[in-house]
């Protein structure tokens, strides 16, 4: 997912990118419409897994009726109302994404009967969260309090956003910059967002004192809500990173995927592993540690370019950099690059510790890619419209044992934000 913060910190949001356009959203209704059969089931919480920081990740195809999903990782989230073990859901497809902070669930896949607190402004009336991509789609929803259940970890009483929540939808327009708003499965590609990224809130102390900032949180103008205005809001009541919650392993994340055996395939399944150097399945060896400006950049050097504004994200489905010799894809692949045949690229990844480490990759054609139907694609690339960003998406991560350290939280490689692979 590409970040959305040129406007700010970039801690804002990420992009989901879908195949329609390399670094963009795709089209759709703007009226929450249900992608799950019947109405979700609450239920209660499942058993915790034996080794209780641990959670299993997998890239497949996606939840049914979302279309064809490629490099999407997702994981299966409980939610409770607050305190409470039996009137909780379990939701799948729920894509994980270390470039943006916050657990966000489509309106559509909760369960009526949840019925969770709804967060007020500070003139006591509904807090809303506008989510902005960077192709312009939107998250429009209410903040509400759930228990974030996440393997054995129960992060207690936290403001998530509920995206495309109808009783507040027909003010989606008060969010877009006149682009897409994300409303269903279809439009998102999952059932919802965890991020779990650098940042411990979605916007941090600028949105305390600046009600314009970003256009981030909205309030209603009177109690039937026929309007909003942007507000202040506490950094208690904004959507929050629930890993730096935990109790314990809240330092950051690994990100433990295998590499892929062949050029493509159907799926692959992996480990989310929380804390760094907590456990004994998360001890800290990689070989690079980089950290990040106070926005989360790191430097990316490629063919004579300097990106300044690059980034290490799960939730981008492919490599997103502008190189004007490689042929960018027409058609339904536009926006990828397309060569003539694989190319092999270098680049090197510099953090503001100076720290420099070399990465090689491919690029191959996506069209040819696409025609596999696979969903593990590792050499897929696009542009991104940004000369000074490099997103590294989850291609990357193929491979590679990857931490991301939460900001303000010490670990034996330093404080984050940072980097580590």
């Amino acid at each position: 997912m590409c970040f959305n913060n040129f406007l700010g910190r970039v801690v804002a949001m990420t992009l989901v990118v879908t195949l329609v356009t390399a670094c963009g959203g795709g089209g759709g209704s703007a009226t929450a419409v249900s992608n799950l059969p019947g109405t979700p089931p609450l239920n209660g919480l499942p058993l915790p897994p034996a080794v209780g920081n641990q959670l299993s990740v997998r890239v497949d195809a996606g939840p049914g009726g979302s279309g064809y999903n490629v490099n999407r990782l997702y994981t299966t989230v409980s939610i409770c109302l607050p305190g409470s073990t039996t009137q909780c859901q379990t939701i799948d497809h729920v894509l994980v994404d270390t470039g943006s902070t916050g657990l966000r669930l489509l309106s559509s896949a909760m369960a009526p009967a949840l019925n969770l607190s709804r967060a007020t402004g500070p003139t006591g009336l509904p807090l809303l969260n506008c989510a902005q991509f960077v192709d312009m789609s939107f998250a429009w929803g209410p903040v509400a309090t759930a228990d974030i259940v996440l393997a054995g970890k129960t992060a207690a009483s936290v403001p998530i956003q509920i995206i495309a929540d109808p009783a507040f939808n027909s003010l989606a327009a008060e969010c877009s910059s006149g682009g897409t708003a994300i409303t269903t499965a279809a439009t998102l590609g999952a059932n919802g967002i965890v991020g779990m990224g650098l940042f411990k809130e979605d916007c941090g102390a600028s949105c305390t004192t600046n009600p314009a900032y970003g256009n981030f949180y909205r309030t209603c103008t009177n109690t039937a809500c026929t309007a909003t205005v942007p507000t202040t809001v506490s950094i208690a009541k904004q959507v929050k990173n629930p890993v730096s919650l935990f109790a314990t392993d809240n330092n950051g994340v690994l990100i433990d995927l295998p590499a892929v055996a062949t050029g493509t395939a159907p799926s692959l399944s992996g480990s989310l592993i929380f804390g760094m150097g907590t456990q004994a399945n998360n001890q800290l060896v990689p070989s690079a540690v980089l950290t990040t400006s106070s926005s989360g950049y790191i430097n990316t050097l490629l063919a004579g370019q300097t990106m300044n504004n690059s980034f290490i994200d799960t939730g981008s489905n492919g490599l997103f950099f502008d190189l004007n010799s490689i042929p960018i894809c027409s058609g339904a692949s536009t926006g990828f690059y397309c060569p003539v045949s694989r190319i092999n690229l270098s680049a090197t990844l510099v953090g503001t510790n100076s720290v420099a480490v070399p990465v090689a990759f491919d690029v191959d054609n996506a069209f040819t890619l696409f025609s596999t139907g696979h969903a593990v694609l590792p050499t897929l690339a696009g542009d991104i419209g940004y000369a000074q960003t490099f997103d590294w998406g989850l291609p990357f991560f193929y491979g590679r044992r990857v931490f991301i350290g939460i900001e303000g939280q010490p670990s034996s490689l330093g404080t984050g934000p940072l980097y580590a692979f």
